[in-house]
């Protein structure tokens, strides 16, 4: 898909021409506004990847006090076009952080690698900050979280709570079969955990069941597991997903 750039340049000549050479350039201009509240107003409806900004406007904005709005409603990178080149300007301009200041009269080319470098980055950074924000989820759980690889029997154990939970390393688990604590469970609870996932297994289905472990100390404990069976594209399950919880009250 074309990338979606809005400009806002109080100039009408240039606001034309920076339009014409980023659709000559491949781009998807969504809006061209000279004033800043007009900006402000349609950037959520426009949803643009980038915003080329100049920073004289028509209107009671500034091109610094528009970004600063825009920023209020979206997260997105934004490029400053602009003939004023004063210190005082560029450092009030690094409030907003801004990917770049590009003084007026700029290269096309250098314009084109900026606004690509631009996207990339700021797409770069809004997954790391996804993926840290599942991995903190994922660690402020109070339960283990795993995904248990049914053809080779191994498990992929995303937080630290098994051995909390247990008292045994994951390296402790030997001999998986069809679940990776059926050495712990109680001969009692394995034919119904079996029984459980087994049939979760065969009809692709969420399963959720309660059962007891002895843990490394020898205590009794009850945990509560829910999860799901995971399939490939032609419908072989390949591992399942899950949460348990210490529920021993």
């Amino acid at each position: 898909m074309p990338k979606r750039i809005l400009v806002v340049e109080d100039e009408e000549i240039l606001r034309m021409g920076t339009t014409l050479n980023l659709k000559s350039f491949g781009y998807n201009v969504v809006g061209n506004f000279k004033s800043g509240e007009d900006a402000i107003e349609h950037i959520e409806n426009l949803n643009p990847d980038l915003v080329l900004m100049d920073i004289k406007l028509s209107g009671d904005l500034n091109g610094i006090e528009t970004v600063k709005r825009i920023q209020e409603k979206i997260d997105i990178p934004v490029i400053y076009l602009s003939v004023y080149s004063d210190q005082e300007t560029i450092e009030k301009a690094k409030f907003t952080k801004p990917f770049r200041y590009m003084n007026k009269p700029f290269n096309d080319e250098e314009l084109k690698f900026t606004i690509e470098t631009a996207i990339k980055s700021h797409t770069q950074k809004k997954l790391c900050d996804k993926l840290k924000t599942h991995k903190d989820v994922i660690n402020n759980i109070q339960g283990t979280v795993y995904r248990f690889y049914l053809d080779r029997g191994e498990i992929e154990l995303f937080n630290g709570m098994s051995e909390k939970m247990t008292g045994f390393k994951p390296s402790e688990l030997k001999n998986y079969n069809l679940h990776f604590l059926e050495n712990l469970i109680l001969s009692e609870d394995q034919k119904n955990v079996e029984n459980i996932l087994s049939n979760s297994i065969n009809l692709k289905i969420p399963f959720s069941m309660f059962y007891r472990i002895k843990n490394k100390k020898g205590q009794i404990k009850k945990f509560y597991e829910i999860g799901k069976p995971v399939t490939g594209s032609q419908g072989e399950v390949l591992y399942l997903d899950g949460i348990i919880f210490d529920v021993t009250t």
